[in-house]
């Protein structure tokens, strides 16, 4: 499970038997220190997180808890990546069923900065919502086997910080996993017999041992470790068999993924859609938001090597271009939002510097505006998108009407209340796009962008084109 909004925290809920029908969850969760704002105070360097858990079994709340954690370090952290992060362990009892899991991170040194939120005190904050999970019951009269704990760190000890990422690889190349088990009342083995299986989600069998663990007051336990060093990026599956005399036999499992690439250890994931966005189509885009983190990095290496222009050297022109476009656009076009999220970065990503940028002011007046806009229209051969007709008296469509494309409302420039401006920009030479798939411009006409900046604040929206296309087709 990963927690959206203002940043990325990860969840994972494990149940451990207790003896008797029901089971305790073990709720895990975590929040890369990169994730959160650290403020000097006294000398140290301070993060402070507000937790809120909610478990539900339909409309009933079977548990809740809100606690605050600080974590105060003599310096600010130096490793800003998934290797660091604040883990916190919460537990209940619940009897089978099924559960839906509402947790909810609160940044306290972030507070959000408008009006409302300093006059209420909100904060940044992230939510996994309602994720839904069966308990299983485990059985009486046999062996009753908890789902696999993944581990980042452990001591000699036997304590241990879960790994509710589940991801492995660059940072940490050895999984480790905690298994623990029950035998039914009555039972006299000693000892477990254990099948402990890697996979690919290939199916490629990875590793596979046998061996024993001893069995004490009925209940047994181990900490397994394996090497990860040679395998590839992608996604896996552990599987866990049990058995003892008298033909028990019980089986569990736990899916994780191996990520290699610093850059997918450092990016929050909102980064990593974002350029998914930019790159894949529709459906590859959905297929994509549905893998793992190992399966996405296995995925855009397959993707680049594709595009590599010179597969026989160490460099991809190609990737090294899409991400000095990345630099620019956040570094020019950014004035409320991260620059390549804007209109425009996006459309320099896709295809390039245009050979041609007209930047103009919009008329103040509603009559002059429209005018302004029908020449823009005529001039510069444009299809607007995001445009409505306003309707006169008598029915009939006359001028058009500038509609934000994401609110479907008439704009403020539309009324003449402020001055804007627009920019065209022209790729005469079929410009320099990224991906094979732009490369279909009009090769005569070439094409042509117009983008609105109604308030004449800088935030330029696209609203047309030359071609009958969509930038992200």
């Amino acid at each position: 499970m990963v927690g959206r909004g203002s940043f990325d925290f990860y969840v994972d809920v494990t149940s451990l038997p207790t003896g008797g029908s029901g089971s305790v969850q073990l709720i895990q969760i975590a929040i890369p220190t990169k994730e959160l704002r650290y403020v000097e105070k006294a000398g140290f360097f301070v993060a402070e997180v507000r937790y809120s858990i909610s478990l539900r079994s339909g409309d009933k709340v079977v548990y809740a808890r809100l606690l605050q954690m600080k974590d105060s370090r003599d310096a600010l952290p130096r490793v800003k990546d998934l290797s660091s992060f604040l883990c916190h362990i919460d537990s209940c009892d619940v009897d089978p069923g099924s559960y839906r899991l509402t947790v909810k991170v609160e940044d306290l040194q972030r507070r959000k900065r408008t009006l409302l939120g300093i006059l209420r005190k909100i904060y940044f904050s992230s939510t996994v919502k309602d994720a839904a999970f069966d308990v299983r019951p485990f059985p009486a009269d046999g062996i009753a086997l908890a789902d696999p704990i993944l581990v980042w760190e452990s001591d000699r000890s036997g304590q241990f910080i879960p790994n509710p990422m589940q991801i492995y690889g660059l940072r940490k190349d050895t999984l480790s996993v905690y298994v623990r088990a029950s035998m039914p009342a009555g039972s006299t083995a000693d000892s477990l017999d254990v099948r402990f299986a890697l996979t690919r989600d290939t199916g490629e069998a990875m590793e596979e041992a046998f061996f024993k663990v001893p069995v004490g007051e009925n209940r047994s336990a181990f900490l397994r470790s394996v090497d990860l060093a040679a395998y590839p990026a992608g996604a896996y599956r552990l599987t866990v068999e049990t058995r003892a005399p008298g033909g028990l036999f019980a089986s569990s499992g736990k899916d994780f993924s191996v990520a290699w690439e610093l850059v997918n250890w450092q990016k929050p994931m909102r980064d990593i859609m974002f350029e998914a966005r930019i790159l894949l189509d529709d459906r590859e885009y959905d297929d994509f938001a549905e893998m793992t983190l190992g399966e996405q990095e296995a995925f855009m290496r397959g993707f680049w090597k594709k595009l590599d222009p010179t597969p026989q050297t160490a460099v991809n022109e190609i990737f090294e271009k899409f991400q000095a476009r990345l630099r620019y656009t956040d570094s020019h076009f950014g004035s409320f939002e991260r620059g390549a999220l804007t209109d425009r970065g996006f459309t320099y990503i896709r295809f390039g510097p245009p050979d041609e940028i007209v930047n103009k002011p919009l008329p103040q007046g509603r009559d002059d505006l429209y005018g302004g806009i029908e020449k823009i229209i005529d001039e510069y051969n444009i299809m607007l998108e995001g445009i409505m007709m306003q309707p006169t008296k008598d029915g009939r469509q006359q001028r058009p009407l500038i509609i934000s494309p994401d609110k479907k409302r008439a704009t403020r420039g539309a009324v003449g209340n402020d001055v804007g401006s627009f920019e065209v920009w022209s790729y005469s030479f079929k410009g320099d796009p990224l991906l094979p798939g732009d490369k279909g411009m009009t090769v005569k006409q070439g094409i042509r962008f117009l983008f609105l900046d109604k308030d004449g604040v800088g935030d330029y929206r696209l609203t047309g084109s030359s071609e009958n296309m969509s930038v992200g087709d």
